[in-house]
């Protein structure tokens, strides 16, 4: 199974490139699908100061997302040391060095047994990312069936197969009677609601879908913490290494994968991401964009009406050139002492911007090709009145074609008016426009001819796709069996391991608030887990056993 990034994340989060994301942390980052280019060469300095709205959002999401996590951990802890006996243990590292291990450990000595577990889980990282890297294949030619079908089929296998050796094993130590009917009945009917609340979803209460995605997590958990403890540590070591490289650098596969799911036109794919609600109050800063040198273009007021209509899509915007009479523009870039200009920067479509009389500040690199184009492109002249003659601007075209309309620009919204929100809905690119409060007002979207349409929104509707965190299973999966390995030897390698995951954890959402890309939600907090419990045990627990012999009182 690929992993996926942690981000705050949400593939309607990561296609918003105007604000934080958590991806690879939850991926509500993610890096520009061009890489960047010379025009944004002043986001990276401007990105990496925290404003306390970004800190407050990073708190929301922390708290959202660590109560899941925590509850998976527990779980997976309980499950290893009560589930379990010295028979079930024994017999399952027999089973698994013959699965998994290529070299074998068995007599080995100190150094030499450290040395064949981390060949042995190089091969297993390396397997996993030629798996990802088919995975990443299948995603961007769009092979959906057999890409989601193949989870399907691991989905099914990993709660029916998995789940069930799970499940005998706790009859066979508590020593529970129960009929091989009722055994598989059961098993059966898990597995069924389980895949279909994971993958479809509709009609099912979304913590049934979340109880089935930590119920999964757990399952795999307790099946991998039966790696004898040399492969295992070092496994988890290997895999914060692949972690790293997968998101952060440029062939990673797991960057690819963020960047084809951030893409507008990306299918979705399910099952490999938790989510989790994130409370109404928290709302996503403004990522600031802007570029070095650039020119700030006015255009002049413009004025819509929309017939008056409550979830319709066939709502479009009148746009109309403004007489010169004053701001007519809903969302006027303007204000009287000058502080609109201290506005968030955006990317929003060029139509968009037009309607609401925001100042064009850049083109973005992934917009240079189409604006470049002619007003008598391949989509053909433009019959749009949304742009009133700008040949002031040579960013900007004076008779733009439906490709140049539909083509996203820098604009910078008011410092203390509305904000316009980029969500997914139903598998389009829209754009929520909410007042100075936050509440919603409208939907916006660019059709293929350039033109503006909007659909009126209430404060109850469509905000449970901005309002969320995503999380990657592979990390609840990683973390599960770390802190359930450490629970085998004792609890305070399990009370100090749980502890820094939540530490290292919280570490990352603040550094994705700061850079304001993808980051992997592996390393920190695996790194620390590792260094504290061989701290633990090696230095603690001797220390907290001399003091309960001989303690001190002050």
């Amino acid at each position: 199974m690929t992993r996926s990034r942690y981000s705050d994340h949400d593939r309607e989060e990561e296609e918003d490139p105007g604000y934080a994301r958590s991806e690879g942390i939850f991926r509500n980052t993610h890096q520009e699908a061009d890489g960047g280019s010379a025009d944004d060469s002043g986001v990276q300095e401007e990105g990496k100061a925290l404003s306390v709205s970004e800190l407050l959002y990073s708190s929301s999401s922390y708290y959202a997302i660590a109560k899941p996590v925590s509850m998976t951990m527990m779980l997976s802890a309980l499950s290893v040391v009560y589930i379990n006996n010295e028979e079930t243990i024994e017999n399952g590292e027999a089973a698994m060095a013959n699965a998994y291990q290529v070299f074998s450990t068995d007599g080995s000595g100190g150094l030499d047994t450290l040395l064949l577990s981390f060949a042995n889980s190089i091969v297993m990282v390396s397997v996993i990312c030629m798996m990802t890297f088919v995975i990443v294949l299948l995603y961007k030619f769009k092979c959906m069936k057999c890409l989601i079908g193949y989870m399907i089929f691991c989905s099914a296998t990993l709660l029916g197969v998995l789940g069930g050796n799970l499940f005998q094993t706790a009859l066979y130590v508590y020593h529970i009677p129960m009929d091989i009917i009722s055994y598989y009945f059961f098993i059966y009917n898990f597995c069924v609601v389980g895949v279909a609340s994971v993958f479809w979803g509709q009609g099912i209460p979304k913590y049934i879908t979340q109880a089935y995605l930590i119920a999964t997590a757990v399952i795999l958990a307790w099946h991998l913490s039966y790696f004898d403890s040399w492969t295992t540590w070092s496994l988890l070591t290997m895999l914060a290494l692949y972690d790293l490289c997968a998101v952060l650098t440029p062939c990673g596969p797991l960057r690819f994968l963020v960047d084809l799911m951030s893409k507008d036109d990306a299918p979705e794919m399910p099952g490999l991401l938790y989510e989790a609600e994130l409370p109404p109050e928290a709302r996503r800063p403004g990522m600031p964009r802007g570029a070095k040198g650039s020119k700030n273009t006015n255009y002049g007021g413009k004025q819509y009406g929309s017939r008056n209509s409550r979830g319709s899509d066939d709502d479009e915007i009148m746009a109309s050139r403004d007489d010169g009479s004053g701001n007519s523009g809903v969302m006027d870039n303007r204000s009287e002492d000058g502080s609109g200009e201290e506005g968030p920067l955006i990317d929003i479509p060029l139509a968009i911007a037009s309607v609401y009389n925001l100042p064009v500040l850049v083109i973005p690199h992934h917009s240079l090709a189409t604006m470049s184009q002619g007003s008598g492109g391949s989509d053909g002249p433009s019959n749009s009145p949304l742009l009133a003659s700008n040949g002031a601007n040579p960013m900007v075209p004076e008779n733009p074609t439906p490709a140049q309309l539909r083509a996203e620009v820098t604009v910078r919204l008011p410092k203390d008016g509305g904000r316009i929100n980029r969500v997914a809905k139903r598998g389009k690119k829209v754009y929520l426009e909410t007042d100075r409060q936050g509440k919603p007002k409208r939907i916006l979207w660019v059709d293929r001819t350039g033109k503006v349409f909007a659909e009126m929104r209430g404060d109850d509707e469509d905000m449970d796709e901005q309002n969320s965190i995503r999380l990657g299973l592979g990390d609840f999966i990683f973390y599960s069996v770390l802190v359930a390995k450490a629970a085998q030897y004792s609890f305070a390698t399990f009370a100090a391991c749980i502890l820094v995951i939540l530490a290292g954890l919280g570490g990352t959402l603040v550094l994705l608030s700061v850079y304001h890309h993808a980051l992997p939600a592996l390393p920190i907090s695996i790194f620390l887990g590792v260094v504290f419990y061989v701290f633990t045990r090696v230095f603690m627990e001797p220390w907290i056993a001399q003091v309960l012999q001989k303690p001190y009182y002050v």
